[in-house]
């Protein structure tokens, strides 16, 4: 769907029945700002996410066109640009059940102040450490000088943040593509991401030290979008059929197993409660968190030989001030296979302990054994979080393992519009497969037989 005509500008805008909500003369003073000769002449969308790849807001790829005209030049230049719309949905049901609005404004806040101080910071830790870094403009730093040096910046571009509305970089366009959700994550996509989570919490941790009256404000600026006791109740029936349906899972699976089950029927008792408790826990390697980083929220580029070459993290609605683990079990517990666990799970610990130390000597310089004491110690810090949190990656996978192990015709549709306009809690429709029940029979056994359940 899409607006078309530049000389009737207007009675396109009115008549427009564009599901982004975007009109010419918003796009034009969005990037006139980056190409002062730019004069867009039209647009087109189309749904930026399939059914089930996403449930708190609405996605549309929009593809621009138009022509710049340099100063002191008759010569048109043609112009096309793509990128990603992000808005709450239109439903009512689905932004209340969702808690949507709250949802949107952490990423808001996250794109508007926390990145673009993060940004910053990491800027002139990096003068101090290596001196100015100078792009071809003798003003900007030079990227590939940042990236070099465990800087964190693995997000897409943002051209607009607002309560309602997020316009960002579309990665397909740099040849990004996300992983098959279903499939989940191999070991060397693992890999990757774990150092972009190093190195993005690695920021936290050096501002912290750095700035902590700023960064206090920062955590201030954000709202638990799940996981709070206000929101108990409001989720109660929910979690019912979640923790339901994981006991039945492996009860049907592994029927033998009596004393798992007890152990796996306790914790689940009490899930949200629980769940609560570990999201607010302080701890010394408490950082600002991704909060919902799965398959769906990462983008790989790939080489020509098919190593990963670039990483990037989108969909910061979740982040939240918590331990470093929480992310961590989130990611590893929802995204890879039991077996690929047994065998790389310390590896991928290290990989990440390792990018953590490296980018923290970098951010904090000397302080490094100051705060931390040293690498082994903050090894064991990372390893004693981890077994603490790990069972929030069991009450994340009840939720996620159903969505993406389900196929996209199973899936809620997010795009769909509902008649009745009364807020209700979130219904879980989404019944478990063969896939969901070993995934999740394997991943209670692993913490039980591990001793962190």
């Amino acid at each position: 769907m899409g607006v078309n005509d530049s000389e009737n500008r207007k009675d396109s805008i009115t008549s427009s029945t564009s599901s982004s909500h975007l009109d010419l003369d918003l796009l034009q003073r969005l990037f006139v700002k980056f190409e002062p000769d730019l004069i867009i002449d039209s647009y087109e969308e189309a749904h930026g996410s399939g059914r089930g790849d996403n449930y708190t807001a609405a996605l549309f790829r929009i593809a621009l066109k138009g022509h710049t005209e340099p100063a002191g030049s008759s010569k048109k230049l043609k112009w096309e640009k793509s990128i990603i719309c992000k808005r709450l949905p239109d439903c009512k049901i689905k932004r209340e059940a969702f808690k949507s609005e709250a949802l949107f404004r952490n990423e808001v806040v996250f794109y508007n102040t926390i990145m673009p101080e993060y940004i910053d910071f990491q800027r002139r830790q990096l003068d101090a450490v290596v001196g100015p870094a100078v792009g071809t403009n003798g003003k900007e730093p030079n990227s590939a000088v940042l990236d070099g040096n465990g800087i964190f910046q693995a997000i897409p571009q943002c051209y607009l943040a607002r309560d309602d509305l997020l316009v960002l970089e579309d990665l397909r366009v740099r040849s990004f593509t996300m992983p098959d959700r279903q499939a989940g994550l191999g070991p060397k996509q693992l890999e990757a991401v774990l150092v972009e989570l190093a190195q993005f919490h690695a920021v936290s941790l050096a501002y912290k030290q750095r700035h902590p009256t700023e960064f206090q404000k920062l955590i201030n600026s954000l709202e638990e979008g799940i996981f709070s006791q206000a929101n108990a109740e409001w989720y109660r029936k929910y979690y019912d059929v979640l923790t339901r349906n994981a006991i039945q899972m492996v009860r049907q699976t592994v029927p033998e197993k009596k004393e798992h089950l007890a152990k796996l029927e306790g914790f689940l008792s009490n899930c949200f409660g629980h769940l609560v408790d570990l999201v607010n826990r302080q701890s010394e390697l408490s950082v600002i968190c991704h909060g919902d980083c799965w398959t769906n929220n990462i983008l790989f580029r790939y080489a020509d030989d098919g190593a990963i070459a670039e990483t990037c993290l989108v969909d910061f609605q979740l982040i939240r001030h918590g331990s470093l683990a929480l992310d961590l079990a989130y990611l590893i517990y929802c995204c890879t296979d039991g077996s690929l666990r047994k065998k790389n799970l310390q590896h991928w610990l290290q990989t990440y302990h390792h990018q953590l130390v490296r980018s923290l000597r970098l951010l904090v310089g000397d302080l490094f054994d100051n705060v931390f004491g040293s690498e082994k110690r903050l090894w064991e810090l990372i390893n004693d979080e981890f077994k603490v949190c790990a069972r929030f990656g069991l009450g994340t996978a009840m939720d996620m393992l159903p969505i993406s192990t389900c196929s996209s015709e199973e899936a809620p549709d997010l795009y769909t519009s509902d008649t009745d306009t009364a807020a209700t809690p979130p219904e879980l429709n989404v019944p478990p497969n063969e896939l969901c029940r070993q995934k999740m029979t394997m991943l209670v056994l692993e913490l039980i037989d591990g001793g962190m359940l």
